[in-house]
């Protein structure tokens, strides 16, 4: 597995995103070979979002309370700001 520059790129973003709510050293990543996993404290269980970053397709996976997928097409990831209260929301329920 490969973690590309641009998701990279996009895991400084959300870092920064998150800064307000906890430590950014507390946002790690895990990448897969379908997607980035963004996570609390290096723990599987307790993901952000998961972003799949292909030539042809950008998607950010957020997680509901009950762990059910919500996919929201990007442009690019730019586009990740406007998540920035729902990335929060996830990431309060495991402070």
């Amino acid at each position: 597995v490969t973690t590309t520059e641009e998701e990279l790129e996009a895991y400084f973003i959300i870092k920064n995103l998150l800064s307000d709510a906890t430590d950014m050293h507390n946002i790690t990543y895990k990448d897969t070979l379908n997607y980035i996993n963004i996570l609390y404290k290096g723990n599987s269980w307790k993901w952000i979002c998961r972003l799949r970053l292909t030539e042809t397709q950008k998607i950010l996976i957020i997680p509901d309370a009950d762990k059910k997928e919500t996919k929201h097409v990007l442009s690019d990831i730019y586009d990740l700001s406007q998540y920035k209260d729902a990335l929060t929301e996830v990431l309060t329920r495991y402070l």
